[in-house]
């Protein structure tokens, strides 16, 4: 009897599951659906959220920036006429998927989302996402350490080789350097904790101070 129990709450935690990623694709669909075809303003606007009610009487919203949030918020009433408060905030379609995931964002700090975060470079954007994703700070703390950061392109081998060849490699007399192991190199800096290669946006990069962040 508990083993049909456990299945029987294992099969509807799938299913709410299941619910949960057709209504999110479903709300993409529609967006695209509704999009007028010669839309130039919608075509300019990189990021397009939607605003989920967690009141089942109410209908979201789509919305591009904190100003339309906030109107079309404030202004929602549920099918009884009731103010609605509280959203879930969902990414719909855009640049920054990725780091609106990592950055946790929600209808507490989405202001800091546009007031803060949209208009930084890539770079500062991969530190972010470093820092939220990687290292579990929140947004807020992300933000004012994000020039702690210090980034390069590739692996974290080939960062640590070119680390190698310009901090040791002069003192190594070239009748030995075809016997330097940089991949245990690169393993030491990365258990030591000097290094840390991760993806994002389809690229690789590696913290070069990730001890000290």
């Amino acid at each position: 009897m508990p083993f049909v129990a456990q299945a029987k709450r294992l099969k509807n935690d799938a299913d709410k599951r299941v619910v949960k990623s057709a209504k999110t694709e479903q709300v993409k669909i529609n967006f695209r659906l509704n999009q007028p075809k010669n839309d130039t303003k919608a075509e300019n606007i990189m990021n397009t959220l939607f605003a989920q009610p967690f009141n089942r009487d109410a209908n979201g919203f789509y919305f591009y920036s904190l100003e339309s949030y906030t109107e079309k918020a404030e202004n929602l009433l549920d099918r009884f006429g009731n103010p609605v408060e509280e959203f879930e905030i969902q990414f719909i379609d855009g640049d920054d998927c990725e780091l609106f995931t990592a950055c946790g964002v929600d209808q507490g700090n989405l202001h800091t989302w546009f007031e803060s975060v949209l208009d930084l470079s890539d770079y500062e954007k991969t530190a972010l996402f470093y820092l939220c994703s990687i290292l579990g700070y929140s947004l807020v703390d992300s933000l004012e350490k994000i020039d702690d950061v210090n980034l390069s392109e590739g692996s974290l081998k080939d960062v640590a080789v070119n680390l190698f060849d310009e901090c040791y490699l002069n003192d190594v007399p070239e009748s030995v350097r075809a016997y330097i192991d940089y991949e245990k190199f690169a393993r030491d800096c990365e258990l030591g904790g000097d290094l840390c290669e991760f993806d994002f946006n389809g690229k690789t990069r590696t913290c070069t101070n990730a001890s000290r962040v």
